[in-house]
């Protein structure tokens, strides 16, 4: 009896070590838009991981990858006007810090998310 717990318990021992250890899911952050705000406006996160923009204000408002100064670029992050209770998921696979703006008050709405 003893001999065949120890070969059970050996059998599983091997089988654990022959499975990769985890990378860890990618994982789906929110940030809320709403009339004027990000919230959160600065987000860090891993590389993998997805961004949903969510409109929870009254007025259309975009998300659109920006440079620091607040030039729009739109390389990673289209823009396309979120009505309210709208969503629009990113998913940001290179390392560094992604600014972002409103198109329609990118002077009022701006934010970052930095991607490790």
């Amino acid at each position: 009896m003893r001999k065949a717990a120890l070969s059970t318990a050996a059998v599983a021992l091997v089988a654990a070590a022959a499975v990769p250890p985890s990378t860890g899911a990618a994982t789906t952050h929110t940030v809320k838009l709403g009339e004027y705000f990000y919230r959160p406006a600065r987000l860090v996160i891993r590389r993998g991981d997805r961004v949903r923009f969510v409109n929870v204000g009254h007025i259309a408002h975009t998300v659109a990858d920006s440079t620091k100064s607040g030039a729009i670029r739109s390389r990673i992050i289209k823009p396309r006007p979120l009505a309210h209770g709208r969503s629009q998921t990113v998913r940001f696979t290179r390392r560094g810090t992604v600014y972002y703006v409103c198109t329609f008050h990118p002077s009022l709405m701006r934010g970052r998310i930095v991607v490790r």
